[in-house]
Parts: structure tokens; C-alpha cells; sequence
């Protein structure tokens, strides 16, 4: 929740002049975080049972949940934001989702069952 509130401090300065609500970004990146979280958790626990629809499934869910800010921002800023404000989103969701894929890849092929 915190990452949130400070993802949703630092929209509001940079990117509140080209449309972007800095409230309701703030409202879907908390309103996503906990199916994100859970998402990953079931495809780590789904992956390890070999329960390949499940953890299509899952994995479906934590994908949609980590856009979900993202696409916010790409509707609602449309056109009027600068290309370097783009690049940076782009580049911040490769970091972001590259991140998230190598740890639920190495929770997946862990031996250690903790947290799952």
C-alpha cells in the first residue's frame, strides 16, 4: 500500500497537468494490489502442482492487475503527454513486470515452500 501512496505522490506533480488523476490512479493501483499479490501467490502454488489452467488463470489475473494503473494512465493522458513521460512508463513496466516474473520464476523453482 505504500508503494501505492508513493507511486500516486509522484503522478500527481509529474503527470497531474496532462489529465492523469493522481486520486484515481491512487484508487486502482491500491484497488489492484492485493489481486496482484494473490495472483502471483496462486501461480507459484499453481505452477508447483502442475495445475496448468490455473496458473494460466492466476497468472492472467496478476497480469490484468499490474496494467490495470498503467492503462489508466494511457487512457486518460492520451495525446497530451510528452514522448519522454511514455518512455519512462514503458520503461518502468518492463522494470516492474521483469521484476515480478524472475521472483515468481524463482519462488516457482524453489524448494523452499515458504510464503506459499
Amino acid at each position: 500500500m505504500a508503494y501505492a501512496v508513493g507511486r500516486a505522490l509522484i503522478v500527481w506533480p509529474t503527470l497531474g497537468e496532462y489529465g492523469i488523476n493522481p486520486w484515481a490512479f491512487l484508487v486502482i493501483d491500491v484497488g489492484t494490489a492485493w489481486p496482484y499479490a494473490y495472483g502471483q501467490l496462486r501461480v507459484v502454488k499453481e505452477a508447483r502442482s502442475k495445475n496448468w489452467g490455473g496458473t494460466q488463470i492466476w497468472a492472467a489475473i496478476a497480469l490484468l492487475s499490474f496494467v490495470a494503473p498503467y492503462a489508466y494512465i494511457a487512457g486518460a493522458g492520451s495525446g497530451e503527454m510528452p514522448l519522454l513521460a511514455w518512455i519512462v512508463i514503458g520503461v518502468l513496466m518492463v522494470l516492474f513486470g521483469v521484476a515480478s516474473l524472475v521472483r515468481v520464476l524463482r519462488q516457482i523453482r524453489s524448494p523452499d515452500l515458504k510464503g506459499v
